[in-house]
């Protein structure tokens, strides 16, 4: 059956315009709010809680957020997720303004923002496929990282200046107002809408399992999600040691810890930039295989070999600028090939199952890297006999061998996504959704 499109990228980009709006004025309150909660506590724990919480809430409630988005009009629950995350901050500044927020108080609000995006990341995804045409899909994604770079060029900078100059209640303010524009855009674009029948004929119970079960009865979708479960953990391991390992090798010298962050988000703007100017890719899954070896073979590997800023930097300017070519492609593979009217249960499906990377790559890395790598990569240690022709030792050696050690792993799940056939050939295996239910634009 035929398929309209509305808007197409055009209208795609005014959503696009307010989310990157409200995604970094988010963005600076988070940073304003772990700045302020460490002042007032002295707790590293306490900190590593405030986002643990909101993680907790959105893995919890994916599935049934999942269920949610394809039973309710897609404009109602974008709209319903940025409006929340609104009610909330504006609750915060009244708190702040009147008689101050508890800790506890900033606590819930984070946990309600938690539950909000496990609504917000799953809508948004599965509304672009409606908008867009399938040969602007792997562009569409491309904008989404671009959004996702450019609040990590600017937004701690910006939430930094701020709270120092204008204090924590104008940061709150400035992230309201932002998410009242990003409210507007949702009724400036016309959003087509899926057959919502068989959605709401499931329980709540049944349309959370949907998108899992959906998931398991396709090979090729199951080889994707295992394969970039895999790359999601590795990722998250180097994510996690890139600031201390550049403290401990530069004597504890912030600025170059930022600077290297910096350069990195700026590779993901390039990175967007050329995916958005190049033809879609032919293939889109060895695309998206080439993208995770040049991600980690220049952007994981290259890193951990390096022992100064130059090297450090450049490495993770590739690392974000492979972002693009590996997360647009493979979310349009997943858009294109599940029937719209189920991709809120299957993205609702997919966040669980991605978001458990964080966690056990976070149980590994911590431990291993303070009571075996580090120590190991000392002079005179195990590991640096081994490892110390190609990593350096020293202070941050550890660390640094956990970027070259999950750089090879990654190679080599890249490489296995090439030799295994339900992953390299899901983009031509598995048929597009063919029988797609006449779409009315909802009002």
């Amino acid at each position: 059956m035929s398929w309209s499109r509305h808007g197409g990228l055009s209208g795609y980009s005014v959503l696009w315009a307010g989310q990157i709006l409200s995604v970094s004025a988010a963005r600076m309150v988070n940073f304003g709010f772990g700045v302020w909660l460490f002042m007032r506590t002295h707790s590293a724990l306490d900190l590593s809680l405030l986002t643990g919480v909101a993680f907790v809430a959105t893995m919890v409630c994916s599935p049934f957020a999942g269920a949610a988005i394809d039973r309710l009009p897609r404009r109602l629950t974008i709209a319903v997720g940025d409006a929340g995350t609104v009610v909330v901050l504006a609750t915060l500044l009244a708190l702040f303004a009147w008689n101050g927020v508890q800790v506890w108080e900033l606590f819930l609000a984070n946990t309600i923002i938690g539950v909000l995006v496990a609504f917000e990341v799953p809508a948004y995804s599965a509304t672009i496929s409606l908008m867009v045409s399938k040969q602007d899909l792997s562009r569409a994604n491309a904008m989404r990282t671009i959004a996702d770079s450019v609040q990590n060029v600017v937004a701690p900078t910006l939430g930094a200046i701020a709270l120092r100059c204008l204090g924590i209640n104008t940061v709150v303010l400035i992230a309201v107002l932002a998410g009242l524009v990003a409210v507007g855009t949702v009724f400036l674009v016309k959003i087509p809408q899926p057959d919502r029948t068989a959605a709401c004929a499931d329980g709540w119970w049944q349309g959370a399992g949907a998108g899992f079960r959906y998931i398991a009865a396709r090979p090729a979708l199951i080889g994707l999600q295992l394969t970039f479960f895999v790359v999601s953990m590795l990722s998250v391991m180097g994510w996690q040691v890139l600031t201390p390992m550049v403290l401990l090798r530069t004597g504890n010298d912030e600025l170059a810890a930022g600077l290297v962050q910096t350069v990195g988000a700026v590779g993901g703007v390039v990175g967007g930039v050329v995916m958005l100017l190049r033809p879609p890719a032919v293939r889109p899954v060895r695309s998206v295989l080439l993208a995770v070896l040049a991600y980690y073979s220049l952007g994981r590997i290259v890193l951990g070999m390096g022992d100064g800023m130059v090297e450090w930097a450049a490495s993770w300017f590739c690392s974000w600028a492979c972002m693009p070519f590996l997360r647009g492609n493979l979310d349009a593979i997943w858009q294109v090939k599940v029937d719209p009217a189920m991709q809120g249960r299957v993205f609702g499906a997919r966040q669980v199952i991605d978001n458990l990377a964080l966690p056990l790559a976070l149980a590994v890395v911590g431990p291993l890297a303070d009571t075996v790598l580090e120590p190991g990569m000392q002079p005179g240690g195990a590991l640096l006999k081994v490892f110390g022709s190609v990593v350096p030792g020293g202070p941050g050696g550890g660390m640094a061998l956990v970027f070259f050690g999950t750089g090879v792993l990654g190679v080599l799940v890249g490489l296995c996504g090439f030799f295994v056939r339900t992953v390299r050939d899901a983009d031509t295996a598995l048929p597009d959704h063919d029988m797609v239910p006449e779409l009315v634009t909802s009002a």
